[in-house]
């Protein structure tokens, strides 16, 4: 545990220069290091490696160390200290051992996996990826691979914290094991969902794997919302420039909206290496350094992309032999992999289970055939697909170069030398008050007649047997058939521009980015409502938030974009009431159920058109929303059952809009409201604090925000499978068909994570942030849950960048890792 050191007057002497040492440089720190340390310190030797981890405040990990790789190595051990599961866990996955340790899993899910990714041989990508590392790169992964393994060293697999603590799979990791995880991160918006349906593939007339139809499903509708913009991974990104900052410098919003359980939580920290590096932000476990934060230089985002980071194939197969297809008329054999798993069967040693794997000259065989049959492996057909990030390498170096930037314009710089983002937008604001933003993702690039037959096939495959149809080589791409860097949408202002997952073509009030292909996402389709309304919120929605002339204060900005009000309320509830109050006691019938509208339309007309903690309404708006959008999936994008004036592409931010020329829609959807929320034992007047909630340990503690379909900024959501990690998920209750709400109300474990406001100044950096599910998982450390009780109040702290701050941190406590 780390160790408080307190400080004024009283403190002893040994303890207070062992503070004042913190605040040296780090040539006269590290010589320190070799001799017997102060007992407020906590000394650990690993040969080859030294680092300083300070922890403040919310066990926030300050990295300090005289080289790249050392500062890696401080990161990686700290990251194990917090949350040595998350990661671990993964490695196991990347190898394809689930079935190993755990057995073949509800219906074989775990052999999926195992089949899947070793059919995707991560693993061998991975060794061929370490021998062409260059030096900094081998420096950056073997000091983190080291940390990481050095507090296994130290703490032991009995006492690791988390859920995983005394997991017979915990050992240490190597940097092959490492590098496939990364290239599994770079395939998680991408084609990562589709790994059990690579093992589901089989030739016909062979034994299949049986993958359970609704896992088959849910690959497909994960991919399907990460394509348009819909997926649970979702974020707000804005960047303020000069114009419409207080200071006339640069200010940023960062919103990533992540799980809260699992591989894919942000974990916080702070590497300095003395004229090399100075980055403060948020990172995901097994990716050194920080992918989103800032420098005293630049600040930077990233959002979910829109749009496909890989293509389909049909292939026509040769009669008599499903293992060879056509190209051009001309055979071509399946590329071959045995696989073998070992499986756990509960007695005796695993038992290993051997497949043969196909992939063409794309990629992996598919199995769709629960979405048609001809979509399987038949006797004349066979699916298969190319990913834009199997090759993506470059991850490991990009967010380094990003946070070396000296300004917007070297971030820019920065990713069109590496091309290493794998699916997000990037959003950037930097001192000298620029704001830019790009749609840099790995994305395929296909000619005219492609595009046409990509738009035309209903899961946008093509016909493989084409050679035509491959992706086109253009000058200037990372990798062969991708678009380079120079034909990806961009923007540079000077006042604003931001993304909420919609797709690149509306990135401010008025600029339109049109003109790109539409793998990069959809033009000129209607923007969800959680982007309209942080349109709102930029514009001064929320009120206090900026000044007259529209400029905003750090504080401004973190109320803004934790502003409990919503784009449905502003423009429904109270038409609603009004056609509620209208009705009086004729009663609406829905599924069979006589309806007395006028006790929720009492508790309508009270509400405060919020989402706040202490709200009465929230739920019942909620439940009202889902009701019709179950019902009618496209509500929220087009004029019937919810708004009344139609969508306008030249008008996208402020349609559609208004009240529906019929209101029986939404009266019926109050009605169903109504019923399901006594149904489960709610009162319609619930305060939100009573039913939205999330769980640390025994402790319930209420969560603002709510889902983006009631059009708010700040999303809280629940989903039943947050990642791939085997961490038991919070149990949220049976679920109730058109709703998440349960009897046990809305359990959190999706939404605002690592948060973060910040703005240049003259003064220097005035950057607030939160990690709304706390820095460690383990149930024993004291920052468990203590910033998820702050978000329960909607509090930013502070983010202690400068060496002022840091060493008078009054919970400073400091780690050393030592070289023996």
């Amino acid at each position: 545990m780390p160790k408080s050191t307190p400080s004024g007057p009283g403190v002893p002497q040994k303890r207070r220069s062992l503070l004042a040492v913190a605040t040296l440089s780090i040539a006269m720190i590290l010589p320190t290091l070799f001799l017997p340390t102060p007992a407020a310190a906590d000394p650990v030797a690993f040969a080859g490696y030294t680092a300083v981890i300070r922890r403040t405040s919310y066990g926030v990990p300050h990295v300090l160390a005289t080289t790249l790789g050392n500062a890696t190595f401080g990161q990686g051990y700290a990251y194990g200290q917090d949350r040595y599961c998350d990661l671990a866990d993964q490695i196991v996955k990347v190898r394809g051992e689930r079935s190993r340790w755990y057995g073949p899993g509800a219906d074989d899910m775990n052999l999926a996996s195992d089949f899947g990714y070793k059919a995707l041989g991560l693993v061998e990508l991975a060794q061929a990826q370490e021998a062409r590392l260059t030096a900094e790169e081998r420096e950056l992964l073997n000091g983190y691979v080291a940390g990481f393994n050095a507090f296994l060293a130290v703490t032991g697999a009995s006492r690791v914290p988390g859920w995983c603590r005394g997991a017979p799979w915990i050992a240490p990791i190597s940097a092959v094991d490492l590098l496939a995880y990364q290239r599994d991160l770079a395939l998680l918006a991408s084609g990562n969902p589709l790994v059990p349906l690579i093992a589901a593939a089989s030739p016909p007339g062979t034994a299949a794997l049986d993958v359970s139809p609704a896992a088959a499903a849910n690959a497909l509708r994960q991919v399907d919302e990460q394509q348009s913009g819909q997926a649970g991974l979702g974020s707000n990104g804005w960047a303020i420039g000069a114009d419409k900052s207080v200071n006339g410098k640069g200010m940023l919003v960062a919103n990533p909206h992540f799980p809260w359980q699992g591989e894919l939580r942000f974990w916080e920290s702070h590497l300095t290496v003395a004229n090399k590096l100075n980055v403060y932000g948020g990172s995901l476990g097994g990716l050194p350094g920080v992918q989103i934060g800032f420098t005293d230089k630049v600040a930077w985002t990233h959002t979910v992309a829109a749009g496909s980071r890989f293509t389909y194939y049909t292939v026509d197969l040769v009669p008599g032999s499903p293992t060879t297809y056509l190209v051009d008329g001309v055979p071509e054999a399946m590329n071959r992999k045995q696989v073998t798993v070992l499986v756990n069967t509960g007695s005796g040693a695993p038992v290993p289970v051997t497949r043969t794997m196909y992939s063409t000259r794309y990629g992996p065989v598919l199995d769709l055939s629960f979405v048609d049959p001809s979509f399987g492996w038949t006797e004349t057909q066979a699916m298969t697909y190319h990913d834009a990030n199997i090759d993506n390498d470059r991850m490991l170096r990009q967010w380094f170069n990003i946070a070396r930037a000296p300004d917007a314009a070297g971030v820019r710089d920065a990713i069109s030398r590496d091309q290493g983002i794998p699916w997000v937008n990037t959003i950037v604001s930097d001192a000298k008050g620029n704001a830019f933003y790009t749609d840099s993702s790995q994305t395929p690039a296909l000619s005219p007649s492609s595009l046409a037959e990509w738009a035309a096939h209903p899961l946008g495959a093509l016909n493989g047997s084409d050679s035509s149809n491959a992706w086109q080589n253009l000058p200037g791409a990372r990798s062969p058939g991708l678009i380079p860097f120079a034909r990806q949408p961009q923007a540079a202002r000077r006042d604003y521009l931001f993304n909420s997952n919609d797709s690149h073509w509306v990135v401010h009030q008025t600029q339109r980015l049109t003109g790109f292909s539409p793998l990069q996402g959809s033009e000129e389709a209607p923007l969800s409502v959680r982007t309209r309304q942080n349109l709102r919120l930029i514009n001064g929605r929320e009120p206090g938030t900026v000044d007259s002339r529209g400029r905003f204060t750090v504080a401004g900005l973190g109320n803004a974009i934790l502003s409990g009000t919503t784009y449905t309320a502003d423009e429904l509830a109270a038409s609603t009431v009004t056609a509620c109050r209208a009705r009086g006691a004729t009663p609406v019938t829905v599924d069979g159920t006589a309806v007395d509208l006028r006790p929720g339309c009492d508790v309508l007309a009270s509400w405060d058109k919020r989402f706040e903690l202490a709200s009465r309404g929230a739920a019942l708006w909620r439940e009202t929303i889902f009701s019709v959008t179950a019902l009618s999936p496209s509500a929220l994008s087009e004029a019937g059952p919810l708004f009344g004036v139609q969508y306008d592409p030249a008008n996208p931010t402020n349609t559609p809009r208004g009240a529906p020329a019929d209101p029986m829609p939404l009266l019926e959807g109050l009605a169903r409201a109504m019923v399901r929320m006594r149904s489960l034992g709610f009162a319609l007047n619930v305060r939100m604090d009573a039913v939205q909630y999330t769980l640390k340990g025994a402790d319930r503690i209420p969560v603002p925000g709510s889902t983006e379909d009631v059009g708010i900024a700040n999303m809280a959501e629940y989903s039943a499978a947050p990642g791939t990690s085997l961490e038991p998920v919070f149990d949220a209750g049976p679920p109730v068909p058109g709703s998440d709400l349960t009897n046990k109300g809305y359990v959190i474990n999706y939404g605002s994570s690592f948060l973060l406001t910040i703005g240049y100044t003259a003064q220097g950096l005035d950057a607030k942030c939160i990690l709304t599910f706390s820095e460690s998982i383990d149930p024993g450390s004291p920052n468990f849950a203590d910033q998820t009780r702050l978000w329960s109040q909607k509090k930013l702290r502070d983010c202690k960048y400068t060496e002022a701050s840091i060493s008078q941190d009054p919970a400073l406590s400091i780690k050393v890792v030592v070289q023996a």
